[in-house]
């Protein structure tokens, strides 16, 4: 619990996600709390989100709330990574996937209400860092690069989530499989795939439901997975197997299977064979065929409900582990 008095900077994308009229609840909120001491900020542009966040640990504020998606989201954490300075996620976008693996109310007044709350918590989470880009969710080169992407924002607006689907299918034409070649912690791999993930959070955005049941966004670690194919049977395994780890019977089990590479690492670079978008939050970096990662352990204090904060960490694993 606090004992200094809540100053709070709020910053929103006005354009994130399909609830346009999310501004007048946010102002309508905050209104009606007597005392509360707190500042609402709109971004007009790229980099406004970490601009705003660094202002706001200057200016002395200690508790920074920000709308929008997963885009805002990795700005605003980037403009408070290291300050201590709690991050309260106010979910506003189509996918709001950290929000979803931390617990986080995903309406809106919901997540309000526990930013301000007395008893809400503070998880420290681990952050990525790409080519000197950091991020909160993951980076992906290749076919999942283009998915999130490129996705229009009309298309998000209208369809939601299934804007995704919609695009994944349409780029499903011009797909390529690209061989990778993945040095983790020293140990060199080499794959062919359709696409290379780096993970900090490996939750696709539905609660419960992750792309490797066993990783952690504060484990300081990060997941590092190879897609292989696309094939019909390779997407049933693949499903079959986050479904079966979902059971009580199989809680450590990974949802990857023989289809496709899983391992873990501090530090990660990726060679493809040819030139592949690179995406970070579903936002566009570069087209490169080489990448350098590496975690950034206990970056960001982001507020959660009580449950949310486990109560003994796993030790981070030193080494690279292979899921073959």
């Amino acid at each position: 619990m606090n004992v200094d008095p809540l100053r709070i900077c709020v910053i929103v994308n006005p354009v994130s996600g399909v609830n346009r009229a999310a501004l007048d609840v946010i102002e309508d909120f905050f209104a009606a709390q007597p005392g509360l001491d707190y500042r609402l900020l709109l971004t007009q542009g790229s980099g406004d989100g970490r601009r705003f966040a660094e202002q706001a640990v200057s200016d002395g504020y200690n508790l920074v709330a920000a709308y929008g998606g997963d885009g805002t989201m990795m700005e605003v954490a980037d403009g408070l990574r290291g300050s201590g300075v709690p991050f309260a996620l106010l979910p506003g976008g189509t996918a709001n996937v950290m929000s979803i693996d931390l617990g986080i109310p995903q309406d809106l007044p919901g997540a309000l209400a526990l930013a301000i709350d007395p008893e809400r918590r503070v998880r420290m989470v681990d952050m990525g860092c790409i080519d000197n880009q950091y991020f909160l969710l993951r980076a992906g080169i290749g076919y999942e690069a283009e998915i999130s992407a490129s996705a229009a924002r009309s298309d998000k607006s209208r369809l939601g989530r299934l804007a995704y689907v919609e695009n994944a299918l349409r780029k499903l034409r011009h797909l390529l499989p690209s061989q990778y070649v993945i040095t983790i912690d020293g140990e060199t791999h080499i794959r062919h795939g359709i696409t290379c993930m780096i993970c900090n959070s490996s939750s696709i955005g539905i609660p419960n439901l992750r792309l490797i049941q066993n990783g952690r966004v504060d484990d300081g670690l990060l997941d590092v997975l190879v897609i292989r194919n696309l094939r019909p049977g390779t997407i049933l395994r693949t499903l079959f197997q986050i479904i079966r780890s979902l059971l009580p019977a199989n809680p450590s089990s990974d949802a990857p299977n023989g289809d496709n590479d899983h391992w873990q690492g501090r530090e990660v670079t990726v060679i493809a064979k040819r030139r592949q978008l690179v995406a970070v939050d579903g936002e566009p970096l570069k087209r490169s065929k080489r990448v350098s990662a590496y975690i950034v352990p206990s970056a960001l204090a982001v507020v959660v409900p009580p449950e949310q904060v486990p109560d003994a960490p796993p030790e981070p694993v030193h080494e690279a582990v292979a899921r073959n």
